[in-house]
């Protein structure tokens, strides 16, 4: 079975980003807040071993991405380690563990490779240094990018132009994912619309 046909007409959103610690997981929590009966996949890259769980001893540890987006309001949360060669099947694995949910939210760079979601977020902060040519070829097939404003911080033009050249065709919001106070900035309010809108 293929992962299209596992996922069918489900809803997909995922999140990538430029980084480690980027901003991934926080624009997951929200978008999550955001959308009922979404499931999610959290999916971590390994050069070792390929494990798939959805056991809540490994799912609801305080603080993990995992115990994050479950508590942001996924109906069900499945954690997959990885190596590149075994993903897809991985992924496979883990989409049987989720009983048909509205919609699915995967955080990860590299599955992009195997699936075209319905929207597709990438994040970014003020630099794009030492990116990865994975998270360039996410980059490039992203439909929306999040500059994400930690505290204040501002990205340059000539950072805004480089990230443009790479993805034209994609909207860009900006705003700092951790301030309260962004909830009453125009982009932010322009990226629920743009959610609401989509899924």
């Amino acid at each position: 079975m293929e992962l299209s046909d596992l996922i069918s007409d489900m809803r997909v959103v995922t999140v990538s980003g430029a980084h480690k610690g980027v901003g991934k997981t926080i624009l997951a929590e929200l978008i999550l807040n955001n959308l009922s009966g979404f499931a999610a996949i959290k999916i971590t890259m390994s050069n070792l071993y390929t494990s798939v769980s959805d056991k809540e001893e490994e799912i609801m540890v305080p603080e993990k991405d995992t115990f994050r987006m479950k508590r942001s309001g996924a109906e069900k949360v499945v954690w997959v380690r990885a190596t590149e060669r075994l993903l897809l099947e991985a992924m496979e694995q883990a989409l049987t563990l989720i009983d048909r949910p509205k919609g699915l939210l995967i955080e990860g760079n590299s599955i992009l490779n195997h699936l075209s979601p319905t929207i597709a977020f990438f994040v970014i902060d003020s630099t794009l240094e030492h990116m990865k040519p994975s998270r360039i070829s996410a980059l490039k097939k992203a439909d929306v990018c999040i500059v994400n404003q930690r505290s204040g911080s501002t990205i340059s033009r000539e950072t805004l132009q480089k990230v443009k050249s790479i993805n034209p065709k994609m909207k860009i919001f900006s705003f700092d994912l951790l301030s309260a106070n962004s909830r009453k900035n125009e982009d932010f309010e322009q990226l629920m619309k743009y959610i609401k809108k989509h899924l």
